[in-house]
């Protein structure tokens, strides 16, 4: 586990650290904001300092179950997350005993006694993948967890929870970082000036999100979509330059690399949809991550249509349908209507 104070979110990790001093700590938070600003790790963070032997507070670092946390190997916390596991969702096996069950489930370990004689802490990352039947297992939990309990859900998405998980938890709102604050993070890990910036503009202050301009090729991916959308190539010549990308894709099988890779195009296309509607609303430029791409565009090219398109498509990589066809849709969708080249050969 990862125990370094995450950016920006200082102020909220130490307000909840003295509500644990005084006693008056809630059961089950929800830290919740926009994906990639380290909401994972600020409740990796407060997991730490609640643990330390000199908490509540700032971890030591020092200490024993100090160290077991940054091991992953402390016997009173139990994590769920589904990007490390590689689960597209998060299934009631993981909540509650069923058959089929691996290793522990949450409330397995909430029904245990604390071995080290305080908190038990679970954390469950992106917890809007918990399926419906998920979720209703874990409102049991989240209305009885049990003296010196704390459950601490991590979630970009909160339309997709339940509302009755919704009304029985706190909800601890994180923002965005600052521009700087993501440019100097990636400074500091070494990566190329020229893309440090046009990679913090498009991550709009989630670091995590910055990370994966960089790792998933979005800067030049981007820029054959904008071709696409300018007619300076056909929709099949676009796929299969995107074709020609590399990116590093999650997924535990090529099929599984194959839809976050058609997720992640998709996603930048509704980005790119969305970005140029604003600018034909009139926004300055600055305040659009993609202009740099857009600026020179016809304003038609945000018809609602084409947008509604392009999400149809996203939908479909969801469901489980072949990600080529999705990705064509989409490039069919960006493609001005009367160019001639955009006809398969």
């Amino acid at each position: 586990m990862r125990v370094d104070t995450p950016l920006g979110h200082e102020r909220q990790i130490a307000g909840l650290w003295a509500a644990a001093s005084e006693g008056r700590l809630a059961h089950a938070l929800l830290f919740a904001g926009p994906a990639g600003i380290g909401k994972f790790l600020a409740a990796e963070t407060l997991t730490a300092g609640l643990l330390c032997e000199r908490g509540p507070g700032r971890p030591c670092r020092q200490c024993g179950a100090c160290k077991r946390v940054a091991a992953d190997s402390h016997p009173d916390v139990h994590i769920i997350d589904p990007l490390k596991e590689e689960l597209e969702t998060i299934p009631i096996k993981r909540i509650a005993p069923r058959e089929g069950s691996e290793g522990q489930t949450l409330e397995e370990f909430l029904g245990l006694r604390a071995m080290e004689g305080g908190w038990r802490i679970v954390l469950v990352r992106e917890s809007e993948r918990l399926n419906e039947e998920a979720q209703n297992a874990l409102l049991k939990t989240l209305e009885e967890p049990g003296a010196d309990a704390l459950l601490v859900l991590e979630c970009s998405r909160t339309e997709r929870l339940l509302p009755t998980i919704l009304s029985r938890t706190v909800q601890v709102h994180l923002e965005p970082l600052a521009h700087e604050q993501v440019v100097a993070s990636l400074v500091a890990q070494g990566v190329e000036p020229e893309r440090v910036h046009e990679a913090a503009r498009i991550a709009d202050g989630a670091i995590g999100l910055a990370q994966r301009v960089l790792d998933e090729d979005w800067l030049e991916r981007r820029a054959v979509l904008a071709d696409c959308l300018r007619g300076r190539v056909s929709a099949w010549e676009a796929l299969q330059a995107l074709d020609g990308l590399a990116g590093d894709f999650p997924g535990r099988t090529a099929a599984a690399k194959a839809r976050n890779e058609a997720r992640a195009t998709l996603d930048l296309g509704v980005a790119l949809l969305r970005d140029a509607a604003r600018l034909e609303a009139g926004l300055p430029e600055a305040a659009v991550p993609h202009a740099a791409v857009l600026g020179d565009l016809p304003r038609s090219i945000s018809s609602r249509e084409r947008l509604e398109r392009v999400l149809v498509a996203r939908q479909d990589v969801d469901l489980n349908l072949a990600p080529d066809a999705a990705l064509e849709r989409m490039l069919l969708a960006l493609a001005p209507e009367s160019a001639d080249r955009n006809k398969k050969p």
